[in-house]
């Protein structure tokens, strides 16, 4: 873990999408947003990755004060040997995918438990 990231970054390109996230009153910071797309590309089934071009956003000091993140990525993958590396992975993903989702007015309850289809 000596050599996990000190600090996590978005990418350029998620960048606007983060902004979008958080200034349409979804949530109340860019770091809540950030966090909630970690948690939805975890549900999504994301374990493992990296992101390259992540500009610094957070240290993680900001986005971990408890640990609890890396924590529950640790639990979720125990095989990781950057915890951090991948949650900003993680959260970098969700971002895409609840941009994804949420096109023509979708609302984030329905992104996380979109009704079951009849079959």
């Amino acid at each position: 873990m000596a050599s996990d990231k000190k600090t996590i970054g978005i990418t350029r390109a998620n960048a606007a999408a983060l902004t979008e996230l958080e200034s349409a009153g979804r949530f109340g910071s860019e770091l809540d947003a950030a966090k909630f797309a970690m948690a939805f590309a975890i549900r999504s089934g994301i374990r493992q990755g990296s992101t390259e071009g992540a500009e610094t956003k957070w240290n993680v000091g900001s986005v971990d004060p408890d640990g609890s993140v890396r924590s529950l990525v640790e639990a979720l993958c125990p095989d990781v040997a950057e915890p951090y590396r991948l949650a900003e992975h993680l959260m970098n993903e969700g971002i895409i995918m609840l941009k994804n989702s949420l096109t023509g007015g979708a609302d984030l309850y329905d992104v996380m438990f979109p009704a079951k289809q009849a079959s």
